[in-house]
C-alpha cells in the first residue's frame, strides 16, 4: 500500500471521510493552525528570520480581508443568542488569546534577529502588533457569563458542617480522651 501522491497515476480510494464544520468551527481550526505557524517560528532551531518574518507578517500585518482581527470582529463582537455556540465562541475567545502571546513571542525574537537596516521594518511590525492587540483586547475579554455559574446549586445551611452531629461527637471523644 502507497501513500498518495505516488508514482501510479491512480490509486484504489479505500476510506472516504467528510467532517461538516459550522463557520465558527473553521474559524477556530485556522486560529489554531496560526497559533501553531508562530510556535513553530519563534521555537525554529537554528532561527530562520526570513521564515519568522512571513509568518509574523501574515498574522499581525495582514492586509488581505484584514486576516485575524476581521475573524476577531465577526465571531466575538457580539456573545451568540444561540446558547450551543458559547462554548465555540469562549475556545474562539481563548485561541485569539494564544495568538497574541505568540504575536508577542514572535515580535520579540524578531527584535532579537534583525540587522541594523531592518529596525524600521521591525518599529512597524511592533506596531501593528500593538494596534492588533487593542482591536482584539475587548473581544478577548468578554466571557459568556453563563459559562462560569455553578451547575448546582448548594445549600449552605445544609452543608454547614460544624452544626453535623458526627463532628460534634469526634470532638466531645477527643476533648474526653485527651
Amino acid at each position: 500500500m502507497h501513500a498518495f501522491p505516488y508514482i501510479k497515476t491512480r490509486i484504489k480510494v479505500i476510506q472516504k471521510e467528510e467532517i461538516v464544520l459550522t463557520p465558527i468551527e473553521v474559524a477556530i481550526e485556522d486560529m489554531k493552525k496560526k497559533t501553531l505557524e508562530l510556535a513553530v517560528a519563534v521555537n525554529q532551531e537554528p532561527p530562520d528570520a526570513k521564515m519568522l518574518q512571513m509568518v509574523l507578517q501574515g498574522s499581525v500585518g495582514a492586509t488581505v480581508n484584514q486576516g485575524p482581527l476581521e475573524v476577531a470582529q465577526v465571531f466575538l463582537a457580539e456573545i451568540p443568542a444561540d446558547p450551543k455556540l458559547y462554548r465555540h465562541h469562549n475556545k474562539l475567545r481563548l485561541c485569539f488569546k494564544e495568538f497574541i502571546m505568540r504575536c508577542g513571542e514572535a515580535v520579540e525574537k524578531n527584535k532579537r534577529l534583525i540587522t541594523s537596516d531592518q529596525r524600521e521594518y521591525q518599529q512597524e511590525l511592533k506596531k501593528n502588533y500593538n494596534k492588533l492587540k487593542e482591536n482584539l483586547r475587548p473581544m478577548i475579554e468578554r466571557k459568556i457569563p453563563e459559562l462560569y455559574k455553578p451547575i448546582f446549586r448548594i445549600q449552605s445551611e445544609k452543608r454547614n458542617s460544624f452544626h453535623r452531629s458526627s463532628f460534634r461527637k469526634c470532638e466531645t471523644q477527643l476533648s474526653q480522651g485527651t
